[in-house]
């Protein structure tokens, strides 16, 4: 493994945090401009190089177990598809085709609508009302 590119980051990183500036606290908020009746804060960081670096390894750590984790989440999610997750939410997958046999019992076809007494099988027009011309 080439350790370069991570000095060099870390480099980067510990210049980026020098080059911040000085913080104020304006009442309950900072700025990096100063404000009337501000004060000027301590807003370095105290740690040490090996103790940022040992910050970011367990970081860095706790996000591999973290997508670990989800990933296991996700397999067993799949895996349980289909199955209630208490019996009492719902039917379980064996008393569902009872039911929709029980529902379809009888005929296949649509109910018919009823026509009404107005219907005389002419196409329905839309008007104006006091467009009409009589």
């Amino acid at each position: 493994m080439n350790l370069r590119p991570i000095a060099l980051l870390l480099a980067v990183a510990g210049a980026t945090a020098q080059a911040a500036g000085p913080v104020y606290r304006c009442g309950s908020s900072y700025s990096q401009t100063p404000c009337p009746g501000g004060t000027q804060v301590e807003a370095g960081d105290p740690r040490t190089a090996a103790q940022r670096a040992e910050a970011r390894r367990i970081a860095a750590a706790e996000r591999t177990a973290a997508r670990k984790a989800e990933q296991e989440r996700l397999a067993a999610e799949k895996k349980q598809r289909g199955e209630p997750a208490m019996a009492s939410l719902g039917p379980t997958a064996a008393s569902a085709p009872a039911r929709g046999a029980a529902k379809s019992a009888g005929t296949d076809k649509p109910p018919r609508k009823a026509k009404s007494k107005d219907d005389k099988g002419e196409p329905f027009t839309a008007v104006v009302p006091g467009s009409r011309k009589n």
